[in-house]
């Protein structure tokens, strides 16, 4: 392909001058010249119109998705925890929000936002200070799926294949016989040190099942080995590294994750990593539509999956640094700090369990949630939800018009955890755990109702837009 620096520099025009051509900021611009995003249909027309040239879409490097991303393309693009930050990341670049930096001014009605290991972003949204409230939306980048050990491939004789191990509760079988891609980031030995890559494969690969003939109680007794059954095969190759760089890599953190293209059944979206990417994206689009009457934030941690306990997972000090960066970068102070906690709070979104068609028997007796029947309000122990947020969160939904459920754990089955009770116990915030109802968690496909993911954006931007205030537990919702 043509070198779009070249092309511009031939015409005499600025970075600045072609953004403006094409109706996008100059930073969205910078990321086609550099291979960093992939234009849109839109954007592909308008820079052939421009430069005379037709390029083809395949050519890019990267995998950066623009502003006006469907959630589709947004599922279908984020392969890893990486991918979904740098897609979020361009998202938020073209929406105006600006990045972090050491000269950063926060003031009122600003924009910002800032990421922590490549794979964790908070955006942040300033609205009206005499309001001073830090309301915050929580979610994960990461999905289950199977991370590769090392460099070193395994023999058998149909070719290499992938070692690896489980990250997160994968549900193993439904990753079998479907298209896999090798993705995540390397880390390349460059001239100034180290350098890191966001990287996906341009082949496939998948897990070939045991036959019936070979397997034939796997209908009513399946047990699988994740050391042998679920290796992925490859083929012919050397080794990992060279399947996604050229470079000379000396680390990396990749991940074998499924490569089905979102699609609707009906009303329904199946996709992979809808778990919990929806949420990532109904708060970055919430945030985008949002006017607050405080600070609104989105915050979108790594490793929910694997327990929160990392430098860019919500049982870091992350989200904690960055609420008093923003406090000291409004000239505010501790007690500022301390009431824009009490008078804040922490929404946690991530997805609960609809009553499914099969096993009705597996959902409580009496508090049901079902797809398209909007957000669910999320009790249990191991959730941050109690009788107060629930009902701030009611009240608010309410005055919004957004549709709202409550679900209740089957007492017999394991629920799971979220990053609510970590965040709210870290700030001494009120907090409510939230999600879409969802079929198939941990699958390498899921199922939600399309409808539900916008209830859930109005929902979290109807969050962003109230204040709160709090006294003696009464609580006052503007």
């Amino acid at each position: 392909m043509q070198d779009l620096k070249q092309l511009r520099k031939q015409k005499g025009l600025t970075q600045s001058e072609v953004a403006k051509e094409l109706g996008v900021s100059q930073q969205a611009y910078a990321k086609y010249e550099n291979g960093q995003v992939v234009p849109n249909g839109d954007i592909l027309e308008k820079l052939h119109s421009l430069f005379g040239l037709q390029i083809d879409k395949n050519e890019f490097l990267s995998k950066g998705v623009g502003g006006d991303a469907s959630i589709e393309e947004f599922l279908n693009k984020s392969y890893t925890a990486y991918h979904s930050v740098l897609n979020a990341v361009s998202m938020l670049e073209d929406w105006g929000f600006e990045r972090v930096n050491d000269k950063t001014t926060f003031k009122e009605g600003g924009k910002y936002y800032l990421t922590k290991n490549s794979s964790a972003v908070i955006a942040v949204k300033i609205g009206d200070l005499s309001n001073y409230a830090f309301n915050i939306a929580g979610s994960h980048t990461d999905s289950p799926c199977l991370r590769v050990k090392g460099n070193l491939l395994l023999d058998s004789p149909e070719g290499k294949r992938f070692n690896v191990e489980e990250y997160g509760g994968a549900l193993l079988y439904s990753f079998l016989d479907i298209p896999l891609k090798l993705a995540g980031r390397v880390l390349v030995k460059d001239a100034s040190g180290v350098k890191e890559q966001v990287v996906e494969s341009n082949r496939l690969f998948n897990i070939p099942s045991l036959c019936i003939h070979h397997n034939p109680t796997a209908n009513s007794e399946l047990k699988l080995s994740l050391q042998n059954d679920m290796a992925p095969l490859i083929g012919e190759a050397e080794d990992v590294y060279g399947l996604v760089s050229n470079d000379e890599v000396l680390d990396a953190d990749l991940f074998v994750s499924p490569a089905v293209a979102p699609y609707e059944s009906g009303k329904l979206l199946c996709s992979p990593r809808i778990d919990n990417l929806t949420s990532v994206y109904s708060s970055l689009k919430a945030i985008k539509n949002c006017k607050p009457k405080g600070v609104a934030i989105a915050a979108c941690f790594d490793n929910e999956e694997i327990g929160s306990r990392t430098k860019q997972g919500a049982g870091s000090a992350l989200l904690a640094d960055v609420l008093r960066m923003i406090n000291r970068g409004l000239c505010k102070n501790e007690d500022d700090f301390a009431s824009a906690c009490k008078n804040g709070f922490v929404l946690s979104i991530d997805n609960g369990h609809a009553v499914h068609p099969a096993h009705p028997e597996k959902s409580d007796p009496l508090n049901k949630v079902y797809l398209g029947k909007g957000v669910v309000i999320k009790h249990h122990t191991n959730y941050s939800t109690d009788g107060l947020s629930s009902a701030i969160v009611k009240a608010i939904l309410d005055k919004a018009g957004v549709e709202h459920q409550d679900y209740y754990n089957h007492s017999d089955v394991r629920c799971g955890g979220t990053i609510g009770l970590i965040s709210s116990a870290q700030l001494e915030m009120n907090a409510c755990d939230i999600g879409l109802a969802e079929l198939a968690m941990h699958s390498a496909i899921e199922t939600v109702d399309k409808s539900d993911i916008g209830k859930m954006e109005a929902c979290v931007r109807a969050f962003f837009n109230a204040s709160l205030r709090t006294d003696d537990g009464n609580i006052t919702i503007g």
